[in-house]
């Protein structure tokens, strides 16, 4: 079992970087066929349809792989209640969203715009299905069924956008490939699990009821995030600025590769981190913690370093000169993605230890403060405002999120770790300043700098030859908490 839970983490991994790969072939193809304009308007739509999803997906799926992880009987019951509730939320986000579509489409100025948000919403319902079953086989530790729904689930929309590039681009089409995709992944599902269709499908529903309502608090809230800056800069923007709203997504969805890769610890972290508490191993929790901020640090400042070296370049090689002046934009939202990421991390460890309420009520409390920033720099600072403001948001929940973990569990990361890591990256973008520019393809320019970075880890002790075999560096500690 140690070993199937090892290469399982391992494919989760690797499934990671080609749903990576695939996704965002389809993202830049998509962008480029569409134009900055258009495709600033799509992003607007997508944002508020991954909000109701992105909400729904961290309430009742979350609550089910938290206590999949921790209960020894009652699995049955609860994985009927997480499909019911979780299906019957959704539905209820595809209402809301159907009726309020005319608003959405008046308020944010999308012309038929009450159709494209109505051909959004169908991807609701079916999205929560989708990620029912995720939460059933991440709580028994199916890494490989969730990788491999991963894959094909971002396969089938390279395949879909390549077929509307054929037959022709249109934002209504776009949005119809979306809810497909989303049907095929959770296909892939439906073989790998036990569920048990016979017996009461509301049966003792109080308890995944209890966990997943403040966690659902938490994160309704907190995946406001895109929706709020893309939103309040549709408001406030000029129609001459559609451009920039365009490039601003585009820059969004690269700058958001960090937080994509590190994914992993948020989705291993929490059923791992509930077992142990649930068995009050603290010990092993308190390892959790340390080895995941660890794994971020050492993986976000390379991603990173690669992202901001020449932001520019790399937006217009990307996506094509149309969204030449991106780079600042990109530059800033790499940071606030960090800081995004590393906020969802600290909240995984408090939902997992029962903290859900507390994070919650520091996410809400946080959304007002965060609302008259976000307005202020846009109307001073306009789109390059926006992007501040979506850096600092975070902020706020990181430094509380980090209070509350120390001050229940004594630890966040190593000193240790902190100071290597923090010396491998200074010394990664030192040499890069030094290293003079030449022709070429520019991200190989600072190739130097990477293997710095890693040399340094390797000789100041942080990077040793268990963490390269075992693949990830907190694996071995995943193996010890299935077994």
């Amino acid at each position: 079992m140690n070993a199937t839970a090892a290469r399982g983490t391992a494919v989760l991994a690797l499934s990671r970087g080609c749903y990576f790969i695939l996704g965002y072939l389809a993202v830049v193809l998509l962008a480029r066929e569409l134009g900055p304009a258009i495709y600033g308007t799509y992003g607007v739509i997508i944002s508020v349809l991954v909000w109701l999803e992105e909400s729904g997906r961290y309430a009742i799926p979350s609550a089910t792989a938290k206590l999949l992880a921790e209960i020894t009987t009652g699995h049955a019951e609860l994985e009927r209640n997480a499909l019911t509730l979780n299906l019957g939320l959704h539905v209820l986000f595809f209402v809301l969203l159907w009726v309020a579509a005319p608003g959405l489409a008046s308020w944010f100025g999308i012309a038929n715009g009450t159709l494209l948000f109505r051909l959004a919403a169908l991807d609701l319902p079916c999205f929560g299905a989708y990620t029912a079953y995720q939460a059933i086989h991440q709580g028994y530790y199916h890494f490989f069924r969730l990788g491999l729904s991963q894959v094909i689930y971002a396969l089938a929309k390279l395949i879909g956008v390549l077929l509307l590039i054929h037959f022709g681009v249109s934002l209504e089409r776009a949005l119809l490939v979306n809810a497909a995709a989303t049907v095929i992944g959770l296909m892939v599902l439906l073989p790998g699990t036990s569920l048990q269709w016979k017996g009461c499908w509301l049966e003792r529903v109080a308890p995944l009821v209890s966990v997943a309502v403040p966690m659902g608090l938490y994160f309704f809230p907190l995946m406001l995030r895109s929706s709020l800056l893309l939103g309040t800069l549709r408001i406030m923007s000029p129609v001459s600025e559609e451009v920039w709203i365009g490039i601003l997504v585009a820059a969004l969805n690269v700058a958001r590769v960090p937080a994509f890769t590190l994914a992993t610890v948020t989705i291993v972290l929490l059923p791992s981190l509930s077992r142990a508490l649930a068995r009050h191993d603290v010990a092993l929790a308190k390892r959790y913690i340390n080895q995941a901020l660890r794994f971020f640090f050492i993986l976000y400042l390379p991603v990173s370093f690669v992202l901001m070296a020449q932001p520019e370049q790399l937006m217009q090689w990307i996506y094509s000169q149309e969204f030449a002046g991106g780079g600042l934009l990109l530059s800033i939202l790499v940071v606030g993605e960090g800081m995004h990421t590393l906020q969802a991390i600290l909240g995984s460890v408090l939902n997992a230890a029962g903290e859900a309420r507390k994070a919650a009520a520091v996410t809400i409390l946080s959304l007002i403060p965060s609302l008259a920033m976000l307005v202020i720099f846009i109307h001073f600072l306009g789109v390059i405002g926006a992007a501040l403001s979506s850096a600092l948001m975070p902020l706020f929940g990181v430094v509380i999120f980090s209070g509350a973990i120390w001050q229940r569990f004594g630890t966040l990361l190593k000193k240790r770790s902190l100071c290597n890591i923090g010396l491998a990256g200074s010394l990664m973008f030192l040499v890069d300043a030094l290293f003079p520019e030449a022709d070429g393809f520019f991200i190989l320019l600072h190739t130097i700098g990477l293997v710095v970075y890693v040399a340094s880890l390797v000789v100041l002790g942080e990077i040793t030859r268990q963490d390269v075999a075992s693949f990830l560096p907190w694996q071995r500690i995943q193996r010890q908490a299935v077994t």
